[in-house]
């Protein structure tokens, strides 16, 4: 049959079809959506274009987020609407929490959620940063802690269980126990967690509080250090140290006490110095050395090497517990590259003694390589790579 292709009929067989005889078909128009449903497309549509970032923000950003009316999209008097105003009342009582401490609130109150769920009532009015003193510390939206010098009493100070008593966390977290945040942050327990992100604001400690309002000795608030000094914060986090020691439940923190409260006194006394004027400081510094001018020295020489071993330790336990971010990274930075500065050092001149001498002149051209490349080797134990870069 020679007919065009768009004058074919294709009709479905009348064995395959529901219907004998061909009917006219009356199409109902789509039913309407309700006003509820309509309401809850609009919010999500609504919110989903003016979300913006909020969590795990760059310390360093220059804008923070911007305080949202989300009393325009969620509807009032469902159960979000609650949720959400409750939480919003926690930000306008301080405007930044710990995780632990805002679902303590919320546990007390009768309130559990999901973390999906209680992640987007959270990420409405607040947000976080991903590093700096205020490490994954909700902060409410609009509030920059950065420029305001009273945020200091909000920042995050971390307690780690020295190293020979870890078996006591081991054997209890393996249990499932856990303790009120309430309590740890009063001292009444000894935290099972190997490290502890802790709020100053939070902490039941007299000398604690005291310190974190006087008046600043700076005027920025730094990425390792936030509004602090580094012997201030050093300082806070060995009375940390002391407060839980003194509270361990079993024998064996005898000897940490006595160390940390030692060290704790010692750094307080430079505390007090740095914060004296300079005439009253120097008058400090001469009376002590009339009284004992052979002991000033060895003092001196002393706290220095404490405070070294001090940062190797905190940087051991950093790395074993593979933190995202400490209060002390730039200063513990530091310490750790020069280690490898002179361990790649000793261990480039062995390879280069080991190199047979070719022509004249070869060993000073080895000895030029050592000086000018010696700290683009971040593996000293790689022997196989460094040989392949010299032949190459």
């Amino acid at each position: 049959m020679d007919v065009d292709q768009e004058d074919v009929m294709i009709l479905l067989p009348p064995l395959f079809s529901l219907k004998d005889m061909p009917e006219n078909l009356a199409l109902r128009p789509p039913p309407t959506l309700s006003s509820k449903t309509k309401q809850d497309e609009v919010v999500q549509q609504d919110w989903k274009m003016d979300m913006e970032p909020v969590l795990a923000i760059d310390f360093n950003i220059k804008e923070i987020p911007k305080r949202v009316n989300w009393e325009g999209y969620v509807p009032q008097g469902s159960d979000q609407w609650e949720w959400q105003m409750l939480l919003s009342n926690l930000f306008d009582e301080r405007p930044i929490w710990p995780k632990e401490s805002l679902t303590e609130r919320l546990l007390d109150k009768g309130l559990t959620f999901t973390v999906e769920m209680f992640r987007r009532l959270l990420s409405r009015i607040a947000y976080y940063f991903s590093s700096g003193p205020f490490l994954r510390f909700w902060i409410r939206k609009g509030y920059d802690p950065r420029k305001d010098p009273d945020s200091r009493i909000y920042q995050r100070i971390d307690f780690r269980v020295p190293q020979p008593l870890r078996s006591y966390c081991d054997a209890n977290a393996a249990k499932g126990l856990k303790h009120r945040w309430e309590e740890i942050c009063a001292f009444q327990v000894f935290p099972y967690k190997f490290q502890t992100s802790l709020q100053f604001f939070e902490l039941a400690d007299d000398y604690i509080q005291q310190e974190i309002r006087k008046p600043l000795m700076q005027t920025t608030c730094t990425f390792g250090t936030g509004w602090f000094s580094y012997h201030m914060l050093n300082c806070l986090r060995q009375r940390l140290m002391v407060r839980f020691l003194s509270i361990f439940p079993k024998p064996g923190a005898e000897n940490l006490l006595r160390a940390a409260s030692e060290r704790f006194e010692k750094l307080k006394k430079e505390c007090n110095k740095s914060a004296l004027k300079p005439g009253e400081v120097q008058q400090q510094t001469n009376a002590e050395s009339t009284r004992n001018e052979d002991e000033e020295p060895n003092n001196v020489e002393e706290e220095e090497e404490d405070e070294v071993d001090n940062a190797e330790e905190e940087l051991d336990q950093y790395e074993a517990l593979d933190l995202a971010e400490e209060d002390s990274e730039i200063y513990l930075q530091a310490q750790a590259y020069l280690n490898v500065e002179n361990i790649s050092a000793t261990h480039l001149q062995e390879i280069f003694d080991s190199f047979p001498s070719t022509e004249a002149g070869g060993d000073n051209t080895h000895d030029a390589n050592v000086s000018d490349e010696e700290y683009e080797i971040y593996e000293p134990d790689s022997d196989d790579g460094y040989s392949d870069d010299n032949d190459s």
